[in-house]
């Protein structure tokens, strides 16, 4: 119950700040690493073994996005900490949730900007490999700054919502 609590805190701060200052700030998720570490160390080897596991399934599912700008830093070490307070059984369909709901948003981000048939179309142009290139490239667009960490928070609160329905 207390590893719960601290991830809602967690990732409603989170949201909060992400929202306001376009960051997710160490200051919140390596407690929160440390935190869930703890609780499972307190709650048996059983319970820590699991903590660490999902520190380094949600860690490292996102550092590979990471590694390629897909996600931001603090977006990584935000899921980290998410799995350790979640434990790896229940951080494998919050992944799963979150990259669902990260690519809703991404939708719909770029239906607001109202550029979504322009990204559409420069999309296929860059598929279609194989066609003569025209004279002149489509401009590429801006890239969209999805706010994850709030696909991180629902996706969590998801995984939840439907274990305890289970």
């Amino acid at each position: 119950m207390a590893a719960l609590l601290v991830l809602a805190l967690m990732l409603a701060v989170a949201v909060y700040m992400e929202l306001k200052e376009r960051r997710i700030p160490n200051w919140l998720t390596l407690p929160g690493m440390a935190i869930g570490l703890l609780i499972g160390y307190l709650n048996g080897s059983a319970a820590f073994g699991s903590s660490l596991g999902g520190l380094i399934i949600g860690f490292g599912f996102l550092f590979i996005f990471y590694v390629f700008g897909g996600v931001g830093g603090g977006d990584v070490k935000l899921m980290g900490a998410s799995g350790a307070l979640m434990g790896s059984a229940l951080i494998k369909p919050a992944l799963l949730y979150t990259s669902f709901i990260g690519a809703f948003l991404a939708l719909l981000m770029v239906i607001w900007r109202k550029d979504f048939w322009q990204r559409l179309a420069w999309g296929c142009k860059r598929i279609a490999f194989w066609r003569k290139p025209s004279a002149a490239p489509p401009a590429p667009a801006a890239p969209i700054a999805v706010p994850y960490g709030m696909a991180i928070a629902l996706g969590c609160l998801l995984a939840l919502l439907v274990k305890s329905a289970l």
